[in-house]
């Protein structure tokens, strides 16, 4: 499973949505952190329906999401519990 991280330098939420990636990182997960302000995050974000920042994408190995959060950064539990299931 890879979590992506989508955000932008002025969005005043999306340092909770980067931290949380860190520390889903720091526990062996992969995590993508995409700036929508770049070419290829703009790019990601457009498969992914991400229309607003902060937004945590959560896909499979066949890039299949298997949960969203757009425009909200979920709590780190909300997360750990759809690894866990």
């Amino acid at each position: 499973m890879v979590v992506k991280v989508f955000w932008q330098e002025r969005c005043p939420n999306c340092p909770q949505a980067k931290a949380l990636g860190e520390r889903l990182e720091e526990e062996g997960l992969q995590v993508e952190y995409w700036d929508v302000r770049m070419v290829s995050g703009l790019t990601e974000a457009i498969l992914h329906d991400v229309m607003s920042t902060p937004s945590v994408v959560l896909v499979d190995e066949n890039e299949q999401e298997l949960a969203a959060w757009r425009s909200t950064t979920p709590s780190y539990h909300e997360v750990r519990k759809l690894l866990v299931d």
